[in-house]
């Protein structure tokens, strides 16, 4: 019992030192003046931009709003132009308008705002996946009692309680898959793997030629569609939307969106880091990025017709000095979503911090001689694997909570 709530212990100071101490190196070390946000005013079809005058650290900064000609806007004009953004404001200043270009805005035009963070590398891969029904007698996403593999023959289905393979729904799916004309083994398989959702729209395979196709059950029956297209494939990005199946991501980072008419189209994006943050609401979609020396807003309207671009210069702290000695001190850190709902994860490239991390290894091997522990203890063993993996973290919570032995 104590071994596990040790392991408990480890675990939870490892989590939230990797949320506070990479904030708090930021904080000591980013002395740069002001912070700059990109906005697209549905209201004006022009851009707002939000400037930080003062230091960063300075708590008397504050924001100041600009017109891309340069104009200032007052905080009240700002939130005017960005009903989408400020609607509770706006409301109980009075200030909401009720239609925007025709459009009423009820509570659910305006709570239909999409965001999402489009990455060029993939982050996770499975082995196992769950398939779905995709039109269920009632609503909603239910886990089904079996998942998904694929190996040289084809999908397999795995019976989740006695681990056997299910060889009739196997061949089911392995024929009409094969009848839409995929090849065996599949190279990747994106879609979401979870039951948070409004509905399922199955998955996407692409198979060993870099053929990709749509993969669902539908009242208990395979479907399995293919899509024309050449691209070569390097992530997808998979939503629940009525409009849109995934973006993606080629091996040039050049952007694409997947319809839910089967369309694929080309975003007239210029080639960057493959990372992207997107809004979208039933008037517009931003596609926001950043290069070393720039902050870059591309906007495009509902049907994916470009609409404009907007740069403006950053001084970037992701690509200051101060920044890469972070990545080279810190394994990961932690980041919150808006409203605490989730804790994501962000890794640092291994090359960045791999020396840190043995050095703390060899420290923990030297403080260990030095107190006369045996080594090849498993309870020291497991020590030493934290600290190496996890470096300054795995370091200050196995001294925090020692192993006496």
């Amino acid at each position: 019992m104590i071994k596990i709530v040790r392991i408990l212990l480890i675990l939870v100071t490892i989590f939230t030192m990797a949320f506070y101490l990479p904030s708090t190196y930021r904080k000591a070390v980013e002395k740069r003046p002001m912070k700059t946000m990109i906005y697209y005013s549905e209201v004006s079809n022009d851009f707002v931009i939000a400037r930080e005058t003062g230091d960063s650290l300075d708590t008397q900064a504050a924001m100041r709003y600009y017109t891309p000609a340069g104009t200032q806007l007052t905080e009240e004009e700002y939130m005017r132009l960005l009903p989408f953004n400020n609607r509770r404001k706006l409301k109980l200043m009075g200030n909401m308008p009720d239609s925007l270009h025709g459009v009423a805005l009820t509570t659910d035009v305006l709570k239909n705002v999409k965001r999402s963070m489009l990455l060029a590398p993939r982050s996770s891969e499975y082995h196992l996946y769950p398939l779905f029904e995709s039109a269920p007698e009632r609503l909603g996403v239910s886990l089904p009692d079996d998942l998904f593999r694929f190996t040289g023959d084809g999908i397999e289905f795995v019976d989740c309680k006695t681990g056997d393979i299910l060889a009739e729904k196997s061949a089911r799916f392995r024929s009409a898959m094969a009848a839409c004309g995929f090849t065996a083994p599949a190279r990747d398989v994106y879609g979401i793997p979870s039951v948070l959702k409004r509905w399922d729209s199955g998955y996407f395979v692409v198979d060993v030629t870099g053929g990709l196709y749509h993969l669902m059950m539908v009242k208990g029956v395979p479907f399995c569609r293919k899509i024309d297209t050449d691209i070569a494939i390097k992530n997808m990005k998979c939503h629940t939307d009525e409009e849109v199946f995934a973006h993606i991501f080629d091996t040039q980072n050049r952007l694409y969106v997947l319809t839910t008419d089967y369309t694929i189209k080309p975003l007239e994006t210029d080639v960057c880091n493959g990372r992207f943050f997107m809004t979208s609401n039933c008037f517009a979609r931003t596609y926001k990025t950043s290069e070393a020396d720039s902050s870059i807003m591309y906007v495009f309207s509902p049907d994916f017709e470009p609409l404009g671009r907007y740069a403006e210069v950053v001084d970037h702290y992701s690509h200051t000095d101060e920044a890469k000695w972070e990545q080279r001190i810190f394994p990961f850190s932690v980041m919150k979503t808006p409203g605490y709902a989730h804790f994501i994860p962000l890794f640092n490239a291994p090359a960045m911090f791999w020396l840190t991390n043995l050095l703390c290894a060899i420290l923990w091997v030297g403080l260990k001689v030095y107190h006369r522990r045996r080594l090849t203890r498993p309870e020291n063993i497991a020590d030493f694997v934290v600290v190496l993996l996890a470096g300054v973290y795995g370091l200050m919570a196995v001294l925090l909570y020692p192993n006496r032995k």
